[in-house]
């Protein structure tokens, strides 16, 4: 028998959450669902975290990305991720972050 790895252990725990949750594991799967709302995204998150299951915040958000309370999400997080680094007197080190990823 194989031993087990860390990767099928995680593998094993998600397919036990998609059991216990497969109600939820849908939604997380089905874009435009007519019951996603920045209420239902908000408790998705918060339960992912709950049972550290972050990859699959991920997923949630890219296959929602269409969704109004998530469309907005990645450019908040940046501007206050910018004025931190900002903050913290980092700023020409953003700037040449973003002049190399535009390379």
């Amino acid at each position: 028998m194989k031993k087990m790895g860390k990767g099928d252990k995680q593998t094993i725990r998600l397919l036990k959450w998609i059991k216990e949750y497969p109600g939820w594991w849908q939604l997380i799967c089905t874009p435009n669902d007519e019951h996603m709302n920045a209420k239902m995204m908000r408790a998705l998150i918060g339960h992912l975290a709950r049972a550290q299951l972050y990859e699959i915040i991920f997923v949630l958000l890219m296959v929602h990305r269409k969704e109004s309370c998530v469309r907005d999400l990645s450019g908040v997080m940046l501007l206050d991720m910018i004025t931190e680094g900002w903050k913290g007197k980092d700023g020409e080190r953003i700037i040449e972050d973003m002049l190399e990823y535009f390379k």
